[in-house]
Order: structure tokens, then C-alpha cells, then sequence
């Protein structure tokens, strides 16, 4: 099983209004579709399922919108393949372990793009940042250094 492809269709960022306060923001990731396609390559021929997802971080109060669609090329053996589509076209669905495969890589690329979009448009990111602040407090040493320290202490 082998993601073979990432495509974006479309990205909007949408800010409807200044931040202030509290803001909480939801992200909710939906596979929209799945069809069956024929891959060509060379001689060889395979089939492939190819899955479309919609991204969303929804800003509270209505501070704005980040949608981002897309598609993934999954690849699997024949019996695999068949079981997937089956699942799908039952279900409008698939087996856990390809959900959390599909939500991981969808999660990790359209979350990068978002805070790229939101910054652009002036709105907080979808994730908390790391923050710096001057000066240094005593016995906490830097970021690197407390890394470090935790690495060494669960390799002994």
C-alpha cells in the first residue's frame, strides 16, 4: 500500500472579521470521494484508488475560513485494492489503517499550507507556534539542551 501521489485542487483563506479574545479553532479533515483508476506505466498496467479530502479550520467567533481540497493516489496490491473499493462502496469509507494513513499525510500538508495562507491574510495559524522569549531563566537552560537532556535520560 503506497501513497503515490499529493495533490492540491484548491485552497481559500477566508478572514471575515479582526481577531479578538478568545479564539478557538476546529479542524475537521473528510474524505469526499474515492474512484477507481487505471495507472498505465509502460507495459505495465495497475489500478489505483484515487481519494479526494477536504481540509477545514473553522475560526470561533466567526473570525474566518481555511479550505483546502485535495487528492491522493493510493496504490495497493489487486486482493488490497479490491477489498478498499468494496469497503468504499458500501460504506463511503475505508479500514481504520488507511483512514489514519490518508489523515496523517492530509493533516501534515494541509496544515503547513494553512499557516501559510493565515499568515498572508493576517490571522492566527491553525496550530500554536513555538514562541521565544529574551533573557534566560535559571536552571532551564535552552530548548536544544532540554532536548538533549530527555534523549539521554530514556536512552539510559
Amino acid at each position: 500500500m503506497t501513497i503515490a501521489s499529493f495533490t492540491f485542487t484548491r485552497m481559500l483563506v477566508e478572514k471575515k472579521s479582526q481577531s479578538r479574545g478568545s479564539i478557538e479553532i476546529s479542524t475537521n479533515i473528510s474524505v469526499i470521494s474515492a474512484e477507481e483508476i487505471d495507472l498505465v506505466m509502460g507495459a505495465n498496467k495497475q489500478k489505483g484508488i484515487k481519494v479526494a479530502f477536504d481540509y477545514r479550520d473553522t475560526y470561533t467567533p466567526d473570525l474566518g475560513t481555511v479550505i483546502i481540497n485535495g487528492e491522493i493516489l493510493y496504490l495497493s496490491d489487486q486482493k488490497r485494492h479490491d477489498d478498499l473499493m468494496k469497503a468504499w462502496k458500501k460504506d463511503k469509507r475505508f479500514p481504520d489503517d488507511v483512514m489514519v494513513e490518508f489523515y496523517d499525510i492530509v493533516s501534515v500538508r494541509s496544515t503547513v499550507q494553512a499557516i501559510q495562507l493565515t499568515s498572508a491574510v493576517g490571522m492566527p495559524p491553525p496550530i500554536p507556534l513555538p514562541r521565544f522569549r529574551a533573557g534566560k531563566q535559571q536552571g532551564q537552560g535552552t530548548q536544544q539542551q532540554q532536548q538533549q537532556k530527555e534523549l539521554k535520560g530514556k536512552k539510559g
